[in-house]
C-alpha cells in the first residue's frame, strides 16, 4: 500500500481461508484493506495500519467469486486506492 494505490492491483486466491500481508510503504497516510462482494457487502476489512508498519490479515472462510478490495479512509478508494480479488 502507498499513497493511493495496492501493489499489486489484482489479486488471486483459492476459496477458504486467505492471508494478507499487508504493509504500508507510504510517507505518512494510514490505510488498511476492505473487501467486498459483487452486491457491494463488506465481506471483511484490516485494521488501519500506519506508514511503515505491517499487519498479518486473515479473512477465515471466503467463497469463490470476484470481490474489490479497496482502502476505506476517506477519499482514498476515489484516489485509485482499489483492486480486484479473484477467488476460485
Amino acid at each position: 500500500m502507498t499513497e493511493f494505490k495496492f501493489d499489486p492491483p489484482t489479486l488471486n486466491a483459492r476459496a477458504g481461508k486467505v492471508v494478507f500481508f499487508l504493509v504500508n510503504a507510504g510517507n505518512g497516510t494510514s490505510h488498511d484493506l476492505v473487501i467486498r462482494d459483487s452486491s457491494n457487502n463488506r465481506i471483511a476489512g484490516s485494521e488501519l495500519i500506519s506508514a511503515g508498519d505491517s499487519f498479518v490479515f486473515t479473512v477465515d472462510n471466503i467463497t469463490a467469486g470476484t470481490y474489490t478490495y479497496f482502502c476505506d479512509q476517506p477519499g482514498h478508494e476515489a484516489s485509485g486506492m482499489h483492486g480486484v480479488l479473484t477467488v476460485t
